[in-house]
């Protein structure tokens, strides 16, 4: 038994009791000790004691004094326990607040509280491993159970074990310029498109960075998700594609489509539409992808926390030492905690946890968007910040953002509709010259660099997939 568990077995229920009155006693003393104190109602074992916390933290957060007075209306006038009223105690707790020796003592009593609470939490998650294996759960829920414990425990560990091992920001700095150097260039999965990199001003998905990309459906989203997926795989990386669209036959169809010139519909009819070497060149293709790190998940109405735990599974399963990739189609449908937030709380949600996913696992991580109704409402449907679901703050999480903008599918809606020549004069004014065919990358949001460059692809509607306009054609992609 090393120091510390020795020390921890020697504490008392009654040290307990007295170093969970000294952190608050610490509390009137000096406010700010609920900012810094790492501290949650639930660490407390006394009932009056978590009371006194909860409301603590609720006046502090409103920016209001913490003292016995400002307290008194948040507590009962008698607990029933002992001879000292509610209101009596909280002034003795606070008279006891200004002896500096308790400010001094803080360190230590902050370290019994947050280890006796921690002790309690590992107790229960034993205690919930011996209910679970004796319930004769199938295999498929106790992997979903153990996958949930162990989310449980990594947030125990971080929240008490971590938070005294803080990284300087030079060391943190250099680790990463080693890093890089010894792998030729920024740690993270390679992007298919140059155009798509110069956009971004960043030569990959950053491990640890939360991406979006944003466009309306029927603009090709998914069709350039299966090319920087692809990409992806072919260098090695691991990629996890949790799809609401998009079966796993279906991406495959693409992807052999965009790789290999075999439309969708000669896939659809082999015997028919195709020689032999294309039937061939399928089959070699779907037999190489089983070989590769790519999983495929058909998703219905997962939350957020499945989503997680399918990626922290996959991870375990396919890690190869390379950044991996994590792909979300789209944010719109992952099943909300609460159906009836607003879609900013949805996706603050939503990308507030899949931005901890990639930092903890240092993974690269991108969500599809697409985009609300505001853009056709505009003369000039451009995607801006505001089209993102959620609206313009729902950037906020994000690292960065691409948009993907094809011009020729809103200007056929509009000329569809157009009934005055000034219907005309917006729309020549607006999409100007030969557009069809043509795409626009763009970011509404950058870490680094420009976020107003805009680079152009060529659409090939046939295959299914962009190639870049500084050649005819993209060259042979190899298996």
């Amino acid at each position: 038994m090393n120091a510390h568990a020795q020390f921890m077995d020697k504490i008392t229920e009654d040290d307990v009791i007295d170093a969970e009155q000294a952190v608050i006693a610490s509390i009137f003393g000096n406010n700010e000790v609920l900012n810094e104190c790492g501290l949650e109602p639930e660490d407390f074992v006394d009932g009056l004691h978590s009371l006194i916390f909860t409301a603590a933290k609720k006046l502090y957060q409103g920016h209001q004094r913490v003292n016995a007075v400002s307290l008194k209306p948040f507590i009962p006038k008698d607990d029933g326990k002992t001879d000292v009223s509610p209101a009596q105690y909280l002034s003795t707790l606070q008279i006891a607040g200004a002896r500096p020796d308790v400010q001094t003592k803080l360190d230590g009593n902050l370290q019994i509280v947050k280890g006796m609470s921690l002790a309690r939490q590992l107790a229960r998650e034993a205690e919930f491993a011996a209910s679970m294996a004796k319930e004769g759960h199938t295999l498929l829920t106790l992997g979903d159970e153990i996958e949930q414990m162990e989310s449980r425990l990594k947030d125990l560990r971080a929240r008490f074990v971590e938070t005294t091992s803080i990284t300087s920001p030079g060391s943190s700095y250099l680790s990463a310029f080693q890093a890089s150097s010894q792998r030729d260039g920024v740690i993270g999965v390679p992007i298919a498109l140059p155009e798509i990199a110069k956009v971004l001003s960043e030569p990959v998905f950053e491990a640890g960075n939360l991406y979006g990309l944003l466009s309306s459906s029927g603009e090709g989203k998914s069709s350039l998700t299966m090319q920087l997926i692809h990409h992806a795989v072919r260098e090695g990386h691991p990629v996890l594609f949790l799809s609401y669209d998009q079966s796993a036959a279906q991406c495959v169809r693409q992807m052999i489509s965009q790789v290999h010139g075999i439309d969708i519909r000669q896939q659809r009819d082999p015997t028919r539409m195709m020689t032999q070497r294309e039937q061939d060149t399928c089959v070699q293709f779907a037999t190489w992808l089983d070989r590769q790190p790519l999983d495929i998940i058909r998703c219905q109405r997962e939350g957020v926390g499945q989503l997680i735990a399918y990626a922290r599974r996959f991870m375990k399963k396919r890690h190869n030492g390379r950044t991996p990739f994590i792909v979300i189609d789209h944010i719109g449908k992952v099943k909300p905690r609460d159906p009836k937030l607003s879609p900013d709380r949805i996706s603050g949600e939503v990308t507030v946890e899949l931005k901890s996913l990639a930092d903890e696992t240092q993974a690269s991580v991108l969500i599809l968007n697409q985009r609300n109704g505001n853009g056709s409402k505009r003369d000039n449907p451009r995607p801006i910040a505001a089209d993102l679901y959620g609206g313009e703050g729902a950037r906020a999480d994000y690292d960065a953002v691409v948009t993907l903008y094809r011009p020729e599918k809103y200007k056929k809606e509009r000329e569809d509709v157009a009934a005055r020549p000034s219907d005309w004069a917006t729309i020549n004014r607006v999409f100007p010259g030969d557009i069809e065919g043509i795409a626009e990358i763009a970011a509404i949001k950058v870490r680094f660099g420009d976020p107003t460059i805009r680079e152009r692809l060529k659409f090939e509607a046939q295959y299914t997939r962009y190639v870049s306009m500084r050649s005819e054609r993209p060259a042979e992609l190899d298996l």
